[in-house]
Parts: structure tokens; C-alpha cells; sequence
């Protein structure tokens, strides 16, 4: 039994750490947070975007952000009932792999949606504009995350 408990412990923690790179990635992506704003105009002007490009970046951004919030939360949600389930000493071995099976599903729509996202924005933006966005994406810091 500390065999498979330590097991679940290291798959919890595994998610826990892709779920912080996943936010990292993602960034900061409310539309009504002010550091958004103003990277998001600083970006426009960087860019050169056409209105249309504009309009379309933040539609798809708005999309995308709404998506992976949701699993985010999800996550988050499977995480919580993970933690109970290994707590309770009711719980059997198979309920607990399950419910790891379920965030990694979510996991992976995670990381699916931020390709899909990424390949979004190539399809509107010019290949130059899209390695200088790519750029500017990977050069923020990512936040760091509070351990529960």
C-alpha cells in the first residue's frame, strides 16, 4: 500500500507542476486585467496588425482564454476530489487511479487547446508577425504559483 500511495502522491504533484506550466504558458489572458490591456495595445502597434487582424487576435484570444479557463477550473475541481479520495482511507486503489485518469484527460485538452490557439493565431497573423508575437508570448514571466 505505500508503494501505490506514494505513486499517487508523485502523479498528483506531476499534475500539479503541468497544470503551473500550463497557466505559464497561457499567461495572464482575462480580458478585463489591466496588464492584458496594455500588453495587448503595445502588441498592436509592435505587430502592425490590420484592424481585421486585430479584431480577429482578439477574438480568438477570447475564445481560447474562455476554453482553457474552464479546463483550468476543471483541474483544479479533479485536483481537490483527488485529495480527498487519497485522504479517506475508504477509498480504494482503483477510484483513486481513476480519478488521476481524469486529470490527465483534462490535462491533455489543456495542452490541446493551447495548440490549437497557437495555430489560430498563425493562420491570421504574417509569419514575421507571428515570430515576433511568439516572442513576446515567450519573453513574460510566467506567475508563480502558490503551493496548496
Amino acid at each position: 500500500m505505500k508503494r501505490s500511495g506514494i505513486f499517487s502522491i508523485v502523479i498528483l504533484l506531476v499534475c500539479l507542476v503541468t497544470e503551473g506550466q500550463a497557466q505559464g504558458v497561457g499567461r495572464d489572458n482575462r480580458p478585463d486585467s489591466p496588464s492584458t490591456a496594455g500588453r495587448e495595445v503595445s502588441l498592436v502597434k509592435e505587430l502592425k496588425l490590420t484592424e481585421a487582424q486585430d479584431r480577429e487576435m482578439r477574438r480568438i484570444r477570447t475564445v481560447y482564454s474562455n476554453r482553457i479557463l474552464k479546463l483550468r477550473s476543471e483541474i483544479i475541481g479533479k485536483s481537490i476530489q483527488y485529495r480527498d479520495l487519497l485522504c479517506d482511507p475508504a477509498s480504494t486503489e482503483e477510484s483513486i487511479r481513476a480519478k488521476g485518469r481524469e486529470i490527465e484527460a483534462i490535462d491533455t485538452q489543456l495542452i490541446r487547446e493551447r495548440i490549437d490557439f497557437e495555430i489560430e493565431m498563425r493562420k491570421i497573423l504574417t509569419p514575421e508577425q507571428f515570430q515576433r508575437w511568439y516572442s513576446a508570448m515567450d519573453q513574460q514571466p510566467a506567475k508563480k504559483k502558490t503551493i496548496r
